[in-house]
Parts: C-alpha cells; sequence; structure tokens
C-alpha cells in the first residue's frame, strides 16, 4: 500500500498539484501510515521516482524543476513529528550557481535534519560568496554543494577559493552531484574533501566529520 502511495505523491509532484500531494499524504496516515515512517515510505520513494523519471528522459527539465518545487512546499508534511536530539553541528547545503537542479539537495537535508543536524539550506542557484556569508554567519564548518551539469560541477572550485580567501580552509566541503559520481576525480580537482551519492552516505560521512573535529577539537 505504501508503494501505491509513493506512486501517486510521485504523480502530484509531475502535475505540480501540492494540494493533492498534501491529500496522498493525509490518505496515507489516515490508513495507518505512522507520522515518523512518512518520509521513508512515502516521501524518499516518491523523489526517487522523480529522479528516475528524469534520468530516463521521461520528464524533461523544466518539468523536473517545477516536480521538485511541489516536492520542497510539501517537505513539512512527511516529517517526524519531533526531530532527534540536536547534535550542536551545522551543516551549509545549496547547489551551486546556474544550477536548479533540487531533489538530491532536498532529500539530503531532510535527512540530515531528522538526524539532529542544524541545516542551513541555501536554496539553488547559490553563489559561492553566498557560501562563503553563511559560514561566517554562522560558524558552520561542514558546507555540501551539489551540482547536476559538468559546468557547475567545477564551478564548485570558486566555492573553495572563495572560503580560503576569506580565511576558512578549515571548512569540509562535500559534494554531490552526477558529474561527480560519473568522474570521481573531479571531485579533488575542485577543492571537494569528499563525496555524498546518497542521503545515508551524506549522513555517515557528515557524522564522521563533525566525530573527527570534535576529537580534534577536544585534543588542543
Amino acid at each position: 500500500m505504501a508503494a501505491e502511495y509513493a506512486a501517486d505523491l510521485y504523480q502530484a509532484f509531475v502535475d505540480q498539484d501540492p494540494a493533492g500531494a498534501i491529500q496522498v499524504v493525509e490518505h496515507a496516515r489516515a490508513s495507518g501510515v505512522p507520522q515518523e515512517q512518512l518520509f521513508d515510505a512515502l516521501y524518499a520513494p516518491a523523489m526517487g521516482l522523480l529522479g528516475g523519471a528524469w534520468a530516463a528522459g521521461d520528464i524533461d527539465e523544466i518539468s523536473f524543476t517545477q516536480a521538485a518545487v511541489v516536492a520542497e512546499q510539501i517537505g513539512s508534511f512527511v516529517m517526524p513529528p519531533a526531530a532527534r536530539r540536536d547534535t550542536g553541528v551545522t551543516v551549509i547545503v545549496g547547489t551551486m550557481h546556474r544550477d536548479h537542479h533540487s531533489i538530491a539537495r532536498t532529500i539530503i537535508a531532510a535527512t540530515l535534519k531528522e538526524a539532529g543536524f542544524r541545516v542551513n539550506d541555501l536554496g539553488v542557484d547559490v553563489r559561492p560568496a553566498d557560501f562563503l556569508e553563511r559560514v561566517e554567519e554562522t560558524g558552520a564548518r561542514i558546507v555540501i554543494v551539489f551540482a547536476e551539469m559538468t559546468a557547475t560541477a567545477r564551478a564548485v572550485a570558486r566555492v573553495r577559493e572563495m572560503l580560503a580567501t576569506g580565511g576558512y580552509d578549515d571548512v569540509v566541503i562535500l559534494v554531490s552531484g552526477g558529474p561527480f559520481a560519473a568522474e570521481p576525480a573531479l571531485a579533488r580537482e575542485v577543492g571537494a574533501n569528499g563525496v555524498v551519492p546518497s542521503a545515508e552516505s551524506a549522513l555517515k560521512l557528515v557524522a564522521r566529520v563533525a566525530r573527527d573535529r570534535a576529537a580534534a577539537e577536544a585534543e588542543a
């Protein structure tokens, strides 16, 4: 049954129907799917269907982007009733300048929030200077930059340059997106510290970075 609701939710995204998407979530909840399971049982699978449809060419770029907007609008309806304990670790996420893809960022940001990380989501089309500004404002030392086009993936190097110029060489930059998955060496070329291909890997990698940093600070 949950799979059917996930398919219905995906269709609501594609139809650009936020009200319909919320209705699907409400029906799933009424059928017995607990609030704490809505994200894993409905939202993540629906987003996976959306990403797969775009990759297969079943929907075009414009439809993909518009569907992602609807997905972001209803994200709060599938979140657990209470977040886990606050880890105290701030993570900045954003999609690179001139790139409007948001599916992966939405899923990963939601997963990190659920795990108790303080997520600052800058959205799409984020300039390198905006990443620096938010690092300065929040004191964050972990940044995840998303890019789904080769040109925008290579432009992540500007984020590293901007942070270095501002005196933030110690900030860990993680990257996510098709170009990095297709060309593993690209992450190193742009100055990234690692690649996060999925929400699960993002959770593990961010937790490890936070753990290592805390240990280093304790020894200092």
